[in-house]
């Protein structure tokens, strides 16, 4: 710009001096030109004069936009450092205030940052002189939302209770309830059938993407055919999925067979909860409430409806060979459109179909609530009876109740006939497992046992050995997942609890070993109400066989109390020493020694799980703002 204007300056000036000589040549030789000459002479000098005053303050304009311009992003420069340098400290549990300042290059950001359970706002003003731009970002700690509805939720190795023991809270059984005398559940008691794999197929070599939108073509519906062995009840589906993002939860369709595609007709229909199925491949359960009855030797259809969206969809695994002989795959962008159009994939979609078997009893048990299960025997039953077969002094004690019932006491309903109660899906999916391991393994990997001998924060951290906890009074505070690859064995008054930053969420430990727990061991949240610790074993030591298991041939071996803690057993045995006092527990199969109690705390139906109050702070959004 400043190039330009001195040029002009020198061609208008060697135009004057040029215009000058002319001027004065032709002046001495037309005299009578000369008043004309010199009005011309001065409406050319002021036009110079003026065009040279609008250059010089085009100029002197442009020099303050662009130092405004270099100011303002200077400021946003600054700005955008105050966010960057809180978001690290909230992510790696630095030290920060509510309101603090942070000085760069010639300006400073000033900082408010603003809570709500798990979501924190920053605010960040970045200032120069008078000149002033305002950023802001929400972050929040991913977290995994888990529902425990139960005080004790047990699978097929089912519940045994000894005497005077007592579970506060309803129960939730997938194997048989058997108690000895004394044992009393303090709430509704649920035995489901039992079940029998029926059909499956599992080799997965491929994948079909479906619910993503703007694909050619539109995969939105998915159908799997599959045919029955015998007559019964589907009691359960099993899927091979990870999904893209939090699409909704999908709804599950059985579909009856039409021309050799799903038709329309509707036999059964369950959800699959999406929070069970995460962004790496695991297999997930889906339980019908009401279970539809299959024919033997009819085809019928395994239907996912989903919506449709660019950034939250679903993958299936699947079986390019074609080596499924019963089934085939197919989509649709609309299994209910008038006339739907049906597509065949190039595989066999992974799935197992679980029928319903039968016969899962309730015996020699206190119930204060509701009983439901197939056979009822030698139990008081407070509330009402459901059930196919009941002995007559169980009967009796329904239709006329008495000690140890509460007062005042009615009379409760027998209806017989009812129809078995449905299986019901662990909290948990392999998929939220394998995350959780994921996750405490980006945190570094300590190789062989680790020995907390003095008060120590940990996590998030892989532990490829055992974690031994056997030094007299030493605390352990979780700061993040542990997975330990071995055991993990809690003696001598040691504690174990989740750091203050987990706020209202929970922590974890996961094993793929035994935990033993004796001696006084304490345990609790972050310290607020809605906090828990859990502790997973993915051990298998059912109480069967010895071999790599702790007493009673268990996964979990408990000697005291153990408030504040979720024991999470999938596929072993939780097994409670006498007078044992526990806050909540899911297992495989799970035995209460005399006097052992379960009390349910009612902050579990819908517990908030993190990986650690650092890692899982994730940006929600980033703008300037007014």
């Amino acid at each position: 710009m400043i190039k330009f204007i001195k040029k002009i300056k020198s061609r208008l000036l060697t135009f004057f001096a040029n215009w000058r000589i002319q001027l004065s040549t032709r002046f001495h030789a037309s005299r009578e030109h000369g008043a004309a000459a010199l009005i011309t002479v001065l409406s050319v000098l002021s036009a110079s004069l003026l065009l040279i005053s609008f250059f010089g303050f085009s100029f002197s304009a442009s020099k303050k936009v662009v130092s405004n311009k270099i100011n303002s992003q200077k400021i946003f420069y600054a700005s955008e450092a105050g966010l960057e340098d809180n978001i690290y400290r909230i992510k790696n549990q630095r030290n920060y205030t509510s309101t603090n300042s942070l000085p760069v290059g010639s300006g400073q950001s000033n900082i408010t940052i603003s809570s709500n359970g798990n979501t924190k706002t920053i605010f960040s003003e970045g200032v120069i002189g008078n000149t002033i731009r305002r950023l802001q970002s929400v972050v929040t700690i991913t977290t995994s939302e888990i529902a425990f509805h139960y005080g004790v939720q047990v699978g097929a190795g089912g519940l045994v209770m000894g005497e005077n023991t007592e579970i506060t809270g309803n129960v939730y059984s997938n194997g048989p309830i058997e108690g000895d005398n004394g044992s009393i559940i303090d709430g509704e008691a649920i035995v489901a059938t039992a079940m029998a794999l029926d059909d499956q197929w599992t080799t997965k070599n491929n994948e079909t993407i479906f619910g993503e939108q703007n694909t050619n073509p539109d995969v939105f519906d998915v159908a799997q055919s599959f045919t029955p062995d015998a007559t019964g009840t589907l009691a359960r589906i099993d899927f091979y999925l990870k999904k893209n993002g939090t699409p909704s939860d999908i709804t599950v369709r059985i579909l009856t067979n039409s021309g050799a595609s799903p038709s329309k007709t509707v036999v059964g229909s369950t959800t699959l909860e999406a929070s069970k199925v995460t962004t790496s491949y695991g297999w997930v359960d889906a339980t019908f409430s009401t279970m539809p009855t299959l024919n033997a030797g009819t085809t019928y259809w395994i239907m996912l409806d989903t919506s449709d969206s660019s950034n939250k969809y679903w993958y299936w695994g699947k079986d390019s060979d074609l080596g499924n002989e019963n089934g085939v795959s197919k989509y649709s962008n609309d299994w209910n459109a008038g006339i739907p159009v049906w597509n065949t994939d190039s595989g066999d979609f992974n799935f197992k179909t679980w029928f319903g078997t039968g016969i899962n009893g309730i015996d020699g048990i206190v119930i204060k609530g509701n009983a439901k299960a197939n056979t009822i025997t030698d139990s008081k039953i407070c509330g009402d009876a459901y059930y196919q077969t009941i002995d007559s002094s169980s009967l009796d004690f329904v239709n006329s109740p008495s000690s140890p019932c509460p007062t005042p006491r009615t009379n409760g309903a027998a209806y017989p006939d009812s129809s078995d109660p449905a299986a019901q899906s662990m909290p948990i999916s392999q998929g939220n497992i394998t995350d959780w391991e994921n996750d405490a393994a980006d945190g570094g990997t300590i190789s062989g046992d680790l020995s907390i001998t003095t008060n120590t924060s940990l996590g998030p951290k892989k532990i490829t050995g055992n974690l031994l906890m056997t030094s007299n009074n030493k605390t352990l505070t979780i700061t993040g997942t542990v997975y330990v690859q071995g055991y993990i064995d809690v003696d001598n008054g040691s504690a174990i609890k989740c750091d203050a930053s987990y706020g209202v969420n929970s922590c974890i430990i996961i094993t793929d070993g035994w935990i033993h727990i004796a001696n006084n061991g304490i345990f609790s949240g972050s310290g607020q109400s809605e906090s828990f610790l859990m502790m997973l074993t993915a051990s298998n030591c059912d109480g069967s066989f010895s071999s790599g298991c702790t007493h009673h041939d268990a996964a979990v071996d408990l000697h005291n109390n153990a408030n504040a803690v979720i024991f999470y057993v999938p596929n072993g045995l939780l097994n409670l020493h006498n007078g044992v006092n526990v806050t909540e527990a899911t297992a495989y199969k799970l035995s209460l020694d005399n006097g052992a109690i379960v009390t349910y705390d009612q902050g579990l139906a819908n517990a908030n799980f993190s990986s650690g109050p650092g890692a899982s702070w994730q940006i929600n959004d980033w703008k300037e703002v007014e």
